[in-house]
């Protein structure tokens, strides 16, 4: 199994209820650097106490982990790396789509292709691309 781990700049948290509510998920798990031992803590940059050091956001289709990074790190998603997701029920699917093109970026609508019975491309609000994908057998 391949699942995705996506770094942010201070909105690991949002990104995370973001994405459940988009996949219809459960609510997420958050790991705070709050909730970390104290010794652990302590070695956190000031400021981090709030921010995410792990998030699972368990949807259909497998876990979408989510982490920020510290201060003075910046992570800068790319159109180099892209998350597919793929299922055989189209209104699913079709949900999610509309999910993440909201205040993201609609790369290529949902359509029937080829390969596929239904593909779209989209840039979510946080600037991660995604691959939709009800493929043909």
């Amino acid at each position: 199994m391949i699942e995705v781990y996506l770094n942010f700049n201070g909105q690991a948290e949002e990104a995370a209820l973001f994405y459940a509510k988009a996949f219809a998920a459960p609510a997420p798990y958050l790991f705070r650097f709050s909730d970390l031992p104290r010794e652990d803590r302590q070695q956190a940059p000031p400021g981090m106490e709030k921010r995410l050091i792990y998030g699972n956001v368990k949807t259909f289709a497998g876990d979408i982990m989510v982490s920020d990074n510290y201060p003075g790190v910046e992570v800068y998603p790319t159109s180099a790396n892209w998350i597919s997701v793929g299922s055989p029920d189209h209104d699913r699917l079709r949900q999610v789509f509309a999910a993440l093109a909201e205040e993201g970026e609609v790369i290529m609508p949902l359509t029937e292709t080829f390969f596929s019975h239904l593909y779209g491309q989209v840039k979510d609000r946080y600037g991660f691309y995604w691959m939709i994908n009800a493929a043909k057998e």
